[in-house]
């Protein structure tokens, strides 16, 4: 009466058994699937192997060990320290631009600088700070189609290779008073270098200079992690755009588009073959854009983490990195900090999917928003007794408080029984990436690094890839101090 074979022919076996696992849940129309995990794997792997002759399997990679130097340090010499850092640890770009767009190319550059002495001082006055990307990776509008879209996208038009925030690929960065740092926000670096394929982790140098003399004071190096290793083509069929290893191509993009279409009787397939793709901000309010959208609508990621806990429920960080860039076997593998090599993953300190989704959404729903409900009412807790037990919280602003498990600076948490889920930041002037020491001089993401990236990292591009910063001060990839 209705031939499966059409309706599942773009899915591998994660996506299959992912479809089966969240039958019934959000079309109610449609039965629950009623056996086992192992069954329904079965089941899903008959489907994909048995009845369409299979998918190819997501290339292995192993990894690489590109070069890079680390700027000199003369300890007895040199009178200032530049500390330099990327403030998420990983920007996720969605570069399916034909047809829609989660987030841009918009990477951070922050700075200090440290004049030594007795008692070392944060400079901030008569200096000039600036930053310059590593070769072949200054125009990435060569290889990407970003600009061509971004004045249907975000109503402005950039030159090529520059950002929403005007900066390029080398520039200025400008002083942020209250946090005594530099920051050049929203720089459009991509992760596909002028020679072809997949590098997540360009380098960029950063130089301090006498604002009057132009007397070089100190230079550093930092990687800008940005990754396309985003898995819609897990559920959405596809293959990966570039090299078999990373971003969205345009039939994983547009089945996205019929997806929405399909459950919220939205028309966005007409608008992207129409030449006019979709920024999600625009509809779902969304904090990390600042994006009001349309305020009855739950936010984004209420949205796509309540819709997807639904069919990937029961799961462990494997499920996170089904959507996001860290497989082991990928080619990104972006939680790559102390917490990674301690075995920390995901859910320690999001939760579990379920919880991580029911957080979000149970904020939406303390804010009158109807369509929570809809994708709360067959999530089941893991992390909580009950849904009154998870605590509530608007993403980006609130997230897990470093504190709740680094009670005391001279102690080590449990690695077995800590648990950061459920404790949030107050809001997004607590957050650890914004976060100033108790002095209220020095940034704590100066000396500890990016969130998922926190020293000593290991990089799947050079393992000291990340630790550039305390190679150059102190010959070894902790902390800085740390000896």
């Amino acid at each position: 009466m209705n031939d499966i074979m059409p309706l599942t022919e773009k899915y591998p076996v994660v996506g299959m058994d992912a479809k089966l696992s969240g039958m019934g849940k959000i079309a109610s129309m449609m039965p629950k699937y009623i056996g086992t995990k192992e069954e329904r794997l079965a089941l899903a792997t008959y489907i994909v192997d048995g009845l369409h002759g299979g998918k190819p399997e997501n290339e292995v990679f192993v990894g690489k060990d590109l070069p890079f130097e680390v700027p000199p340090f003369d300890r007895e010499k040199d009178e200032y320290v530049l500390l330099a850092w990327n403030n998420l640890g990983m920007h996720c770009i969605s570069d399916s631009y034909s047809e829609w767009v989660l987030l841009p190319p918009a990477n951070d550059i922050w700075a200090q600088l440290i004049k030594r002495g007795d008692k070392p001082q944060v400079v901030t006055e008569n200096v000039k700070l600036t930053y310059t990307v590593e070769p072949g990776f200054e125009k990435p509008a060569d290889r990407s189609t970003f600009w061509k879209h971004v004045k249907s996208l975000f109503g402005a038009q950039p030159p090529d290779n520059v950002g929403l925030s005007g900066n390029g690929m080398s520039g200025e960065l400008h002083l942020h008073k209250t946090l005594n740092s530099f920051e050049a926000s929203l720089i459009p670096v991509e992760p596909y270098p002028e020679e072809g394929g997949y590098n997540p982790y360009p380098i960029f140098t950063v130089e301090a200079r006498n604002a009057t003399t132009g007397e070089l004071l100190a230079v550093t190096k930092t990687v800008a992690p940005t990754a396309t290793e985003m898995g819609c083509k897990n559920c959405h069929g596809g293959p990966w755009r570039v090299d078999n290893l990373a971003g969205i191509s345009q039939v994983s993009g547009r089945d996205v588009l019929k997806s929405h279409d399909r459950l919220s009787n939205t028309e966005l397939v007409k608008a992207a073959a129409a030449g006019n793709p979709m920024l999600c901000q625009k509809c779902h309010p969304d904090p990390v854009l600042n994006a009001k959208g349309q305020p009855e609508l739950l936010n984004l990621p209420a949205a796509i983490h309540g819709l997807h806990a639904n069919f990937l429920s029961g799961r462990g960080s494997e499920a996170c990195e089904f959507c996001h860039p860290n497989r082991p076997d990928g080619p990104t593998k972006c939680l790559r900090g102390v917490h990674a090599q301690a075995d920390i993953g995901c859910v320690r300190c999001h939760g579990y999917l379920e919880d991580h989704a029911l957080s979000l959404l149970k904020y939406e729903k303390e804010k009158g928003k109807a369509g929570a409900e809809r994708l709360m009412k067959n999530l089941e807790p893991r992390y909580a007794k009950s849904v009154a037990g998870i605590n509530p919280r608007l993403p980006w602003m609130q997230e897990p408080d470093c504190r709740t498990c680094h009670t005391d600076p001279g102690s080590k948490p449990d690695r077995k029984t800590s648990l950061g889920f459920n404790t949030w930041t107050e809001g997004g002037d607590k957050l650890y990436r914004l976060s100033l020491d108790k002095a209220g001089k020095m940034m704590c993401i100066a000396c500890h690094n990016s969130p998922h990236a926190n020293y000593p990292a290991v990089n799947k591009y050079g393992r000291n890839r990340d630790n550039l910063g305390p190679l150059q001060y102190q010959d070894n990839p902790r902390a800085i101090g740390a000896k």
